[in-house]
């Protein structure tokens, strides 16, 4: 794979005499593709005593708001949280071709984690996503294809993850498939643990939890509150407490009754247009099958190629 981009080389920051601290580097990302996983990513990351995530979960620092600075992305740290390693996880990342360098110029001892899955449903599900942000209308998905090129662009792994390894070495990227995390969450929890550096053997008490479903709140200010009480307890250590409560009613029931399945709106994608879309997308699997040495990818096993 050929490409132009050459990494930037990290810069010296010196502090100006009485300068303030800067708190202590972001240590690992996340990276996407969108619908791949990383809202469950960052709440098992969450979860972890040593590992500290960002508030929000989605920052875009690299790729959306590079020009508000580190210390604008350090912010959104506990500074005072005793973590072995800061994370974020932003989806954006993977597909801006600008992020790679940015990210090596920040920190080029960083860990980078990729999300994967099956491109076709993964279109899919950005189509159901954008339905629930209310960005478009409940339509087909074959009318947010022709009007959405992201759908598409987004599942180029091989292009997209060719950049992060013109930007950093392989032993400082681990590649998760979200068809594993489904199959085993609790080896994707001790993968992802292991690799962070931190103990593997943590028992976390939301690794089965299906997150960000695709769904929409029938009252969106009540699934806002709810989350924020969540956030609140989960930055406590309370992520035990939290998951009890969640599975008994009154919450549960509130929980189940405010959904509404956005799967139940749009009709599933035609055959046609999933033949067409794997076809597109040929050339980029058999790539990323070379990159990461593999004959198969998770989404391939039981299908003829």
């Amino acid at each position: 794979m050929s490409s132009d981009f050459v990494p930037t080389a990290a810069p010296q920051v010196i502090p100006s005499p009485g300068a303030t601290a800067r708190p202590a580097r972001v240590g690992a990302i996340g990276l996407g593709a969108q619908k791949c996983a990383s809202s469950w990513i960052h709440s098992v990351a969450g979860s972890h005593p040593e590992i500290g995530v960002s508030t929000p979960k989605e920052l875009d620092f690299f790729s959306y708001y590079f020009d508000r600075g580190y210390r604008w992305y350090e912010s959104h740290f506990d500074k005072d949280a005793a973590c072995s390693v800061r994370f974020e996880s932003s989806p954006s990342y993977f597909h801006d071709p600008r992020a790679p360098g940015r990210a090596r110029a920040y920190n080029p001892d960083l860990k980078i984690v990729l999300l994967l899955r099956d491109p076709v449903k993964r279109a899919f599900s950005n189509h159901l996503h954008e339905i629930i942000k209310g960005h478009i209308d409940p339509v087909a998905f074959e009318d947010g294809l022709a009007n959405n090129p992201a759908y598409v662009e987004q599942g180029l792994y091989a292009t997209h993850l060719g950049r992060w390894r013109e930007a950093f070495a392989t032993n400082r990227m681990l590649v998760l498939f979200a068809e594993d995390i489904s199959a085993d969450a609790s080896a994707a929890a001790r993968r992802l643990f292991g690799f962070l550096g931190v103990d593997d053997g943590f028992d976390s008490a939301i690794l089965h939890e299906r997150r960000n479903e695709s769904d929409r709140a029938r009252l969106p200010a009540l699934r806002v509150g709810l989350r924020a009480g969540g956030d609140w307890m989960r930055r406590r250590g309370l992520e035990p407490m939290l998951a009890r409560i969640k599975a008994k009613p009154p919450i549960a029931q509130l929980l189940k009754a405010n959904r509404i399945e956005v799967r139940d709106e749009v009709p599933p994608m035609r055959p046609e247009t999933e033949c067409r879309l794997r076809s597109l997308f040929e050339d980029e699997m058999t790539e990323l099958r070379v990159m990461l040495g593999r004959d198969r990818l998770p989404w391939e096993v039981g299908q003829d190629r």
